[in-house]
């Protein structure tokens, strides 16, 4: 146990003061258990995960990885996934859920064993009239049972088999009584067998054949639920002896699937599982975004299977007091989780922590009413983060903590546990109890915005308003209303900005860009094999923009902080998907108003062990070539040179070092000050997002801004003002006097 913040309301986020949670025991001793292994025992229980390493080591090596697991191995873990309680704040979209009214909720990293939690609204549900929050703790858990049997498509009457009774197992016997069927359970332990008996269910210790002969008459059940959990491919093979012919096997628990073929061929069985709590589980645009299923082709969605447990609760149809919880204060968590590990007292299978239910949630600051006037600080940068996921504990805070003169303020975002953790790991003076309070005290010469892309924007124009100087990873927005905003507040502020395109800081990049010949155009191509993401990762979340907004922002502002000139136009293609928020293949081609252009081709499906980024430039007399920063070579007057760089390094050291100094108001130097440039980051994040335009629209997009503050922080001119060249228009020659798109 531990003292963390309490989450903020996010958008389309339901905050819960806690009465009760739920410890599933055979899920939760499970995940404890594999806590407590060695590196080698967690890489036996999860050899899927060993596989993502080795893909990993050939990606990004050895040292790179091995860093990355250690950190992952080294988080803490929020356990729980069902409670129930009283809402206290919802974040923006919730029009479903008020303040006061008694919810319950399910999800891991959500609905977790706290005083105060935060849950997205699609995995809250209202507790009925007449229910004790104490029993509407176990819907998710019933949520589980029920998707079982949705997925047996068995008609009412059907007999139907239930395999392990523990938690779900016993919930899922109550559910099949509750909706008609004739169920049936099976366990080794004849206690769990008594508890069942109990409640008035048909149960039957597994002692061998005849089972079926002895309750259903000699016939085969319609479905067998598999609600064990083992490594043993036996509760398969029983689920074939007791099914009849074309029968279903649904497997809902974590079991070894391994048919044999005397049965299931024979009987012609299926085997179908069952995900978790119903439809929409591991679907971030459902269970985060909000985004809702059509109920005519998705009727039965985990939100709606939340509610239908509390529907046979309040009916009297379900009765959870029938498992006998053992119940523990909330100060007594690690007796309960003792309480988890087989004894002579016996087996629970359901255990409930009961919170006092005082908790409040801070007062909210008033936002500020003026903007704040930047001030360098005097000695000691202190410097404050908004998130602290991976990239930043394994890149930016080692690179920091090498610098002097620095300290560590607050640290603030994320789901509270993480912040929590990696603030006293990095010597962060304060977990701040939201962003709002942490920018509102005034407590950082520098905020470091680290967190999900789609609060970039936001944080980074809040931060600047708020008198700090501000360091915001990419991308700086998403969409030109953010940008807009971002560079209001930086030309209103005064204060020192840099965004994270941290190539730019690169040794390889530096020295190409020195021995680059003064103001002549440039040809560019930079190719980048970025390796397949899964369809599940976060970039694909319709909020967070894709990989475009997200990664290919990189590769323009590396192109374009090579390129004297300034983006005219821009024209994407995706290779498979035209839609930016899932598109993993884009090429790009970018003209800028001196003549020069580059093209820049990001392989997202690629596979790994190719090298990632290739780096081509081109000009009157010279040629260059970067290869994933290990090399550059420079072709020059007959003559080529080679330098070298050990560990391929892409500027992330000397960016935090540049970061200091200009927060400091240091001289930088010229190259430094190019690189920390914040005009031409906005210029780069435009440029971006008119790509995600072109790609969705299938054309050719002009680059120059149309916002008055991203005019005035980027200085622009009309388009071809500021060079006399003839610069190639969309769609004709250079008077762009043709309206028709130009082919590229």
């Amino acid at each position: 146990m531990g003292e963390i913040p309490a989450p903020d309301a996010a958008v389309g986020a339901v905050v819960i003061r806690n009465d009760w949670s739920l410890i599933s025991a055979g899920t939760e001793r499970a995940t404890v258990s594999t806590g407590a292994r060695s590196l080698l025992g967690k890489a036996r229980q999860r050899p899927e995960q060993v596989a993502q390493v080795i893909d990993s080591v050939k990606r990004s090596g050895l040292a790179d990885t091995y860093r990355t697991v250690q950190d992952r191995l080294d988080r803490p873990v929020q356990l729980g996934y069902s409670c129930a309680g009283t809402v206290l704040r919802t974040g923006e979209g919730v029009d479903d859920i008020r303040p006061g009214m008694r919810v319950a909720a399910g999800g891991a990293r959500y609905a977790s064993h706290a005083e105060i939690v935060a849950v997205p609204r699609n995995l809250v549900v209202p507790v009925p009239e007449g229910v004790d929050t104490q029993w509407a703790a176990f819907a998710t858990v019933g949520a589980i049972a029920l998707q079982g049997i949705h997925q047996a498509e068995a008609v009412p009457g059907s007999r139907i088999a239930v395999i392990g009774l523990g938690l779900v197992g016993q919930i899922t016997l109550q559910l099949l009584r509750a909706y008609g069927y004739d169920g049936l359970g099976v366990d080794p332990d004849p206690a769990m067998v008594e508890l069942a008996g109990a409640a008035g269910l048909a149960a039957f210790a597994r002692t061998g054949k005849g089972l079926v002969s002895r309750h259903w008459g000699g016939a085969g059940a319609d479905a067998v639920l598999i609600t064990a959990a083992t490594s043993s491919s036996d509760p398969i093979e029983f689920a074939g002896e007791l099914s009849r012919d074309r029968a279903t096997v649904v497997v809902v628990g974590d079991v070894n699937v391994a048919p044999p073929r005397s049965s299931y061929y024979h009987k012609e069985l299926s085997i179908r599982y069952a995900r978790s709590y119903g439809p929409g589980r591991y679907d971030s645009r459902f269970e985060e975004g909000g985004h809702p299923y059509p109920e005519g082709y998705v009727p039965w969605t985990e939100r709606r299977n939340l509610s239908e447990v509390l529907r046979l609760v309040a009916t009297g149809a379900v009765d959870f007091g029938q498992l006998k919880p053992r119940i523990f204060p909330v100060e007594d968590a690690a007796d309960a989780y003792e309480a988890l590990n087989p004894s002579s007292g016996g087996r629970s299978v359901a255990l409930l922590l009961r919170y006092p239910g005082t908790a409040q949630l801070p007062t909210q600051p008033p936002a500020p009413a003026v903007t704040r006037t930047w001030r360098a600080p005097r000695g000691v940068v202190r410097v404050a983060a908004i998130g602290a996921g991976n990239f930043a504990t394994k890149t930016l805070f080692p690179k920091l903590t090498r610098e002097s003169g620095v300290s560590f303020s607050w640290v603030a975002g994320g789901r509270g546990l993480s912040a929590a953790h990696q603030g006293r790991r990095w010597g962060f003076r304060t977990v701040a109890e939201s962003v709002d309070t942490a920018l509102a005290s005034g407590d950082a010469d520098c905020v470091m915005v680290l967190s999900r892309h789609d609060s970039h924007g936001d944080y980074a124009a809040r931060v600047m308003r708020g008198g700090s100087a501000l360091y915001c990873e990419k991308p700086l927005g998403l969409t030109e209303t953010e940008l807009e905003d971002v560079a209001d507040a930086w030309l209103v502020s005064g204060a020192p900005a840099m965004a994270g395109f941290n190539r730019r800081f690169a040794p390889s990049m530096r020295d190409l860009r020195a021995a680059l010949p003064s103001g002549v155009p440039l040809q560019i191509v930079y190719r980048v094999f970025a390796g397949r993401l899964p369809s599940e990762h976060w970039y694909f979340d319709p909020r967070q923009g894709g990989r475009l907004l997200g990664e290919v922002c990189h590769f323009i502002d590396a192109a374009g902080f090579l390129t004297p000139g300034r983006p005219v136009w821009v024209r994407a293609v995706g290779v498979d998907a035209k839609d930016p928020a899932v598109a993993q293949s884009v090429t790009l081609h970018v003209v800028y108003d001196d003549g020069s252009n580059a093209s820049i081709v990001y392989g997202g499906l690629t596979p790994p062990g190719a090298p990632k980024e290739f780096l081509e430039v081109a000009t009157d007399g010279m040629a260059a070539r970067i290869e994933d920063f290990r090399s550059l070579t420079v072709w020059k007057g007959g003559r080529a040179s080679t330098s070298k760089y050990r560990g391929g390094p892409k500027g992330h050291a000397e960016e935090m070092l540049s970061l200091i100094r200009l927060v400091r108001n240091e001289p930088l130097g010229e190259e430094a000050a190019a690189a920390v440039d914040f005009a031409s980051a906005l210029g780069s994040s435009l440029v971006a997002c008119r790509a995600a335009r072109s790609l969705t629209e299938d054309r050719i997009v002009e680059a120059s801004p149309s916002t008055p503050a991203l005019a005035r922080a980027l200085g622009c001119l009309p388009p071809l003002a500021r060079t006399s060249a003839a610069v190639p228009r969309p769609g004709g020659g250079a008077d762009g006097s043709s309206s028709t798109p130009a082919a590229i």
